[in-house]
């Protein structure tokens, strides 16, 4: 996951970075009636190149701290819907994974995650479907999220999550077979309204709170992107 900065800076020229900060220049006058004078600001830019990293990393640490107020804001909605888990349904000790059924990164950690609620009873890990890696992930989700209904939730994931290559829907189809799942069932499920709300969703909450990628955990009020293994995972519990 880049920064702000990074990101910005690898794929932008000088003129479109210019055209950001001059929207926001637009946002703080529009919203807080503050005036600034544009003409100014181009003029100041235009005469020292060097001032765009400084405003830049500025920019990094406002977002940073609207995504941690968010988080606190949103804990709730977070853990609202809750049904999609793994380990103890009651346990205390929360744990929320943003992930994607086509993530390399996701599928390593799902054994650390295994392994962590079985010698641990009282986690529980909130599941955050997050396709964010193309139609293949949609649709991923989309039947992992229906199989609840036929109340195949674990057995569906286990499979996806461990399915080597894009999942199709005709891997969806062998795997409902394999499960003994109803899959014309399944497929009204996918394409419920209930299925599709709960996937926009996830896709607003990890806005607000700054995910840009998959896995991303939430443990403790603090966003840990990235894949991270069992011991770290309980080190974040733990403080």
């Amino acid at each position: 996951m880049s920064s702000l900065k990074n990101k910005i800076k690898k794929n932008l020229p000088f003129l479109s970075i210019l055209l950001i900060v001059l929207n926001f220049v637009f946002f703080f006058s529009t919203n807080y009636k503050t005036s600034i004078d544009e003409d100014k600001i181009v003029k100041i830019f235009s005469e020292d190149k060097s001032i765009l990293p400084r405003i830049l990393d500025k920019l990094e640490i406002i977002e940073e701290q609207n995504n941690i107020k968010n988080l606190a804001l949103y804990y709730n909605d977070l853990v609202k819907n809750d049904n999609l888990f793994l380990g103890n349904k009651n346990g205390k000790e929360i744990i929320i994974e943003f992930f994607d059924y086509n993530c390399g990164y996701c599928k390593r950690s799902f054994s650390e995650i295994m392994e962590l609620v079985s010698e641990n009873k009282d986690i529980k890990i909130i599941l955050k479907e997050l396709p964010v890696l193309g139609e293949s992930s949609i649709l991923a989700s989309k039947a992992s999220i229906a199989s609840q209904k036929q109340d195949k939730y674990f057995e569906f994931h286990q499979e996806l999550i461990n399915f080597s290559g894009l999942i199709s829907l005709i891997d969806i189809k062998k795997i409902s077979k394999e499960l003994g799942i109803n899959y014309e069932q399944l497929q009204k499920d996918m394409n419920s309204e209930e299925t599709i709300l709960l996937i926009n969703e996830s896709y607003r909450l990890a806005d607000l709170i700054g995910v840009r990628g998959t896995p991303a955990f939430i443990i403790n009020n603090n966003l840990i992107p990235g894949a991270i293994g069992k011991n770290e995972m309980l080190r974040f519990l733990n403080k």
